[in-house]
């Protein structure tokens, strides 16, 4: 082993072979680190940008369509979501017609059928004049 590290033996070898060897060792080491791949940010949740584009996507979905609700009027949606799974935590809907109750039922009943929470995280309001 002494044999392969001596000074005569490096001498021989070459300064410029020693350092293309040490460039290509640190290269190595380089391409071997794991990064942060698309595939492990899929599994921790998707990042905040996309979900407040997906969150915001659904917000005017929900408007576009209760819209066409007859006696709902303009209406304006948020809508909240869990920090840990991206879930959606509850919903907001303020609309023109809410203050008929026909009106505020059918706008509850169509928040219930689209997401996964229980009515009690669904409020809907009358919109301001």
């Amino acid at each position: 082993m002494k044999e392969w590290f001596s000074v005569e033996k490096l001498k021989t070898f070459g300064m410029n072979k020693l350092i293309i060897c040490l460039l290509v060792g640190v290269f190595l080491l380089v391409i071997c680190i794991p990064t942060n791949s698309r595939k492990e940010s899929d599994e921790e949740g998707l990042p905040e940008t996309e979900t407040l584009t997906e969150t915001e996507e659904l917000e005017q979905r929900l408007e576009a369509i209760l819209q066409k609700v007859q006696g709902v009027g303009q209406v304006e949606v948020m809508i909240t979501r869990t920090g840990e799974y991206n879930q959606i935590e509850g919903v907001v809907i303020v609309a023109d017609g809410a203050d008929i109750p026909q009106v505020k039922q059918d706008i509850l009943e169509t928040a219930e059928a689209l997401f996964p929470i229980a009515a009690h995280k669904i409020k809907v309001c009358k919109m301001m004049e």
